[in-house]
């Protein structure tokens, strides 16, 4: 009876180590205590299409800022997350409902679109508590400054040649942006002028963001996706200073905050208490 007892215990006892060591095995980093698992990692690095290290380093992050927002209650609440949709369905032009069956569409689960939602939302929160007391104001003199070293950036062409693609899959024009001498299946191609007082301000934006021979950004149109080669910008004018100047302010408040979360976050980083027990093949 005793040999059976012990031979229990044995197999209870072993059975504990195997799935501690499990456990030990699957953490790759600690962050003050907080464990990152080789799992977490390769799902980051796969959802977010970064290489393992740039991975490690996102999640580090994400896990000091995890513990500021438990710490400081900067958890979002249902009634933030619920206004958030809200705003957000508004601005689509479609009811809750409608949004909602959207994402559906789309393959997103709504539960897990909350949960996101309400880690940005926090995070939103946080950023503000930080960069509260730390930021100023940027002055008319820096202003106009910026303007004048930037005023490429702030004046707009009359017209814009460019060479339109199109597809149903956007995996090809990324194959084709990578590699422009690519004769790809399923990808269109239109020679254009675009006359800039006849095209929406958001891509008026774009175009005036992107260099001569170089692509815009990758857009979603209704029945798939859109690139632009620009080839030429003709007849190029700055915009009046007055116009620009809300705008410039943004850019200017926009980099500073920037600029302090990231001091921030690496005066915290190398503070922090980071154990790499194992890294992710």
């Amino acid at each position: 009876m005793i040999k059976n007892f012990v031979k229990s215990l044995f197999v209870v006892l072993l059975f504990k180590f195997s799935l501690f060591a499990g456990l030990v095995d699957g953490v790759s980093v600690v962050v003050n205590n907080t464990p990152i698992t080789l799992y977490e990692i390769k799902k980051f690095s796969v959802q977010h299409k970064l290489p393992i290290k740039r991975a490690i380093e996102a999640l580090i992050r994400e896990k000091l800022e995890n513990s500021l927002i438990k710490k400081y209650g900067l958890e979002a609440t249902d009634l933030e997350v619920s206004d958030e949709i809200e705003k957000i369905s508004s601005n689509a032009g479609m009811s809750i409902m409608d949004f909602e069956n959207y994402l559906a569409k789309k393959g997103i689960d709504f539960d897990e679109y909350k949960k996101d939602l309400a880690k940005k939302i926090a995070q939103r929160k946080l950023y503000k508590k930080i960069i509260s007391d730390k930021i100023k104001r940027a002055t008319p003199e820096e202003l106009k400054e910026y303007y004048k070293k930037n005023i490429n950036l702030y004046s707009i062409p009359q017209m814009v040649e460019v060479t339109e693609y199109d597809a149903k899959d956007k995996n090809s024009l990324e194959s084709l942006i990578k590699n422009p001498m690519l004769n790809i299946p399923g990808i269109t191609k239109k020679d254009v002028v675009l006359k800039t007082n006849k095209i929406n301000p958001k891509l008026l934006y774009i175009l005036q963001q992107t260099k001569e021979g170089n692509f815009t950004p990758i857009l979603t149109l209704k029945k798939g996706f859109i690139s632009f080669y620009v080839k030429r910008k003709i007849n190029v004018k700055p915009i009046p200073f007055d116009k620009v100047k809300n705008a410039i302010f943004a850019e200017i408040m926009n980099k500073r905050e920037k600029d302090i979360i990231k001091s921030y976050f690496d005066k915290l980083v190398s503070e922090a208490n980071i154990k790499v027990l194992r890294e992710p093949r």
